[in-house]
C-alpha cells in the first residue's frame, strides 16, 4: 500500500494558493527520512467516514521555543493519530529552527490494495512577521507558521468513478460529496459560517486533533449541503451571464436577469 505523503519545513511563508498535489512529497520540502529522531514526525491514519466518503483535513504547524518544546515533548512525541470524521484540524508543534513532517495513509486493514492519494486544496500563508493563523482551540493562542487544507478523496473516486470526482450523488441516503468543489465548501463552512459547530480537540504532547462532537455533525452536514447548493447555483448564474454576453459580443447593451426563468438566465437589452 502506498501512503500519501505531505511534508514541510518551517520558514517557507506562502500566500494562499491552490495546488493540485497528490501522492508524493512536495518539491523542495523535507521528507520524513530527513527528520531527526525526536522531531515532529507524524503519520495521519484515515479511517471510517473520512476514508470511505472523503473529506477535509487542515494541518497547522506551530513553531515552539526550545523550553516549551522540551516540556510538550517530555512525554514522548506522537508518531501516529487516527481520524475518522469528514472534517478534522491537526495542530503539530515542532521546535523552532527544527523540522517537521507528516503523511497520510489508510488505517491498517482498510482499503487493501488501493494506492491512496490526497490533494492540497490551498496553502495557508503568513503575515509579514511570519505568523500564520492563531489557534482558537487545541493549542489556544499559539501562532502557526501557516498550514495546508488537504482534501481526502472518497474511495470510489480513487477507484476511478467519474461521478464521485464530479460530485454527483444519488439516493435519499446520499452523503455530501467530497469532490474538490464540495471539499472547498466544507472548509469554508468551518472557517466562515457563524452557525457552524465548534471543534473539540484532544491529544497529547505536541499534537492535537480537533474534530466535531459527533452529535453536532448532522447540523454541519446541513450547512455543507446548503453551501454545495449555493456554490452550484452561483456557477450556473456565472455561466448563464457569460453565455448572454458571448452571444452579443459586438452589440452594445447589457444582460439582465430573466425574472420568469426557473433557473439562472439572462437576456440582452440593447443600449
Amino acid at each position: 500500500m502506498t501512503p500519501s505523503h505531505i511534508a514541510a519545513r518551517p520558514g517557507r511563508s506562502v500566500s494562499v494558493a491552490t495546488l493540485m498535489v497528490c501522492a508524493g512529497v512536495l518539491a523542495g520540502t523535507a521528507s520524513a527520512q530527513e527528520v531527526a529522531p525526536g522531531a515532529a514526525d507524524l503519520t495521519i491514519e484515515l479511517d471510517g467516514d473520512l476514508l470511505r466518503h472523503g473529506g477535509v483535513v487542515t494541518v497547522y504547524a506551530i513553531p515552539t521555543p526550545a523550553p516549551l518544546w522540551a516540556e510538550v515533548a517530555a512525554g514522548g512525541v506522537a508518531r501516529t493519530i487516527r481520524l475518522d470524521q469528514r472534517y478534522a484540524e491537526v495542530q503539530l508543534r515542532f521546535p523552532v529552527g527544527g523540522k517537521y513532517a507528516y503523511r497520510f495513509r489508510p488505517a491498517d486493514g482498510q482499503a487493501p490494495g488501493v494506492p491512496h492519494r490526497t490533494q492540497v486544496l490551498s496553502v495557508i500563508g503568513t503575515d509579514m512577521e511570519g505568523r500564520g493563523p492563531r489557534m482558537t482551540s487545541g493549542f489556544v493562542d499559539a501562532d502557526s507558521d501557516g498550514g495546508r487544507v488537504i482534501r481526502v478523496p472518497s474511495l470510489t473516486e480513487i477507484a476511478g468513478d467519474s461521478a464521485a470526482r464530479w460530485g454527483r450523488t444519488e439516493g435519499r441516503d446520499a452523503v455530501p460529496p467530497a469532490d474538490s468543489r464540495s471539499a472547498r465548501v466544507l472548509a469554508g463552512v468551518i472557517r466562515q459560517d457563524r452557525d457552524a459547530p465548534k471543534l473539540a480537540c484532544e491529544g497529547s504532547g505536541p499534537v492535537r486533533a480537533c474534530t466535531l462532537p459527533r452529535g453536532d455533525w448532522p447540523a454541519l452536514e446541513l450547512l455543507w449541503w446548503r453551501g454545495i447548493a449555493e456554490s452550484r447555483l452561483e456557477r450556473l448564474d456565472h455561466y448563464a451571464l457569460r453565455r448572454c454576453y458571448d452571444s452579443v459580443w459586438f452589440r452594445e447593451g447589457r444582460c439582465e436577469p430573466e425574472a420568469d426563468s426557473d433557473e439562472p438566465a439572462y437576456r440582452h437589452v440593447p443600449k
